[in-house]
């Protein structure tokens, strides 16, 4: 049985020495038959130097060179499509999860022959304001996506090589990997894990926000079936209110009264607008990405 592990880097470099050696002891002990996959997303430290250092002294080391930074999940994605392992063992490299957990995966894969285990946080980490963000991210996910995932879970997980192959097929640009995981479908069990917490991370809350965004649009559709349901109901509103206002109009004297309401209902209905038009521009930049048929990242050099 080949294990493959597969890992990226961004701003690594200090992770990298430590990473190898846990990760290398845990997989020895499963397979002596394995391979360490290192996809730089175009790190602008000496991550990738430290891999090549490892590598000079072991052969099971693998560097995927990325021209550029193209963004995390697809980096992960590119690191998969090389994976040629029965199993593939998915780890993020600032050992916020363990390596170690690779035992505990392996394990519950044998005991309850299962596709893939995936790690959640047992309990979320960060301050209040990230466990708000947290929970309004996976709340607002949830309620506009036609499959839901479970909250909290990591980039932590092992998988075999049939489930691996299933989604090698997704070749969607704009990628979130953690629908496209539930969409594959398998037999997936999850296991609670206690997550670190590193203050330097690079998820800041634009970029939070900007994988919320990214998250919906790009496993839903939903979104824009609630605009269109908004802008019924808008339009029942205003024949209700028309009615109303021609009754006052036919009855009483006062119907011309209440100019403020007049601006507010205008500015209302012109944020509704301009929210709109934003949802549907949204889905157009998507859909003209995925049809210019680009390549999802650029390999410069791979140390095989």
């Amino acid at each position: 049985m080949k294990l493959s592990v597969v890992t990226t880097l961004y701003r690594s470099e200090r992770f990298v020495k430590e990473f190898y050696e846990r990760v290398s002891v845990v997989v020895k002990e499963i397979t002596d038959d394995y391979e360490l996959i290192f996809v730089n997303d175009g790190s602008p430290d000496n991550s990738n130097l430290k891999v090549l250092q490892a590598r000079e002294l072991d052969d099971h080391v693998k560097l995927i060179e990325l021209s550029r930074n193209f963004g995390h999940h697809k980096a992960v994605m590119t690191g998969l499509r090389y994976a040629s392992g029965d199993l593939i063992y998915l780890l993020d490299i600032d050992l916020e999860e363990p390596p170690e957990l690779l035992r505990v995966f392996h394990d519950n894969m044998v005991d309850k022959k299962v596709d893939v285990v995936y790690g959640v946080q047992e309990k979320r980490k960060g301050k209040y304001f990230e466990k708000i963000t947290g929970k309004f991210f996976y709340t607002m996910f949830n309620l506009m996506s036609e499959i839901p995932i479970e909250e909290n879970i990591l980039m932590a997980r092992l998988m075999n090589k049939e489930y691996v192959e299933s989604l090698k097929k997704y070749n969607e640009k704009e990628l979130f990997l953690g629908g496209v995981f539930a969409m594959v479908g398998y037999n997936q069990i999850s296991i609670p894990v206690a997550k670190g917490s590193r203050p330097d991370t690079t998820y800041t809350f634009k970029k939070k926000m900007s994988l919320l965004v990214n998250a919906i649009t790009a496993t839903s559709n939903r979104l824009l079936i609630y605009v269109f349901y908004l802008g019924l109901i808008v339009s029942v509103a205003s024949f209700a209110g028309l009615v109303y206002f021609t009754i006052r109009a036919i009855f009483y004297d006062d119907y011309l009264e209440g100019w403020p309401s007049l601006i507010v209902s205008i500015w209302f209905l012109s944020g509704l607008i301009i929210i709109s038009i934003g949802i549907l521009g949204i889905y157009l930049s998507k859909i003209f990405n995925e049809v210019k048929q680009r390549p999802l990242t650029v390999i410069s050099k791979i140390y095989d």
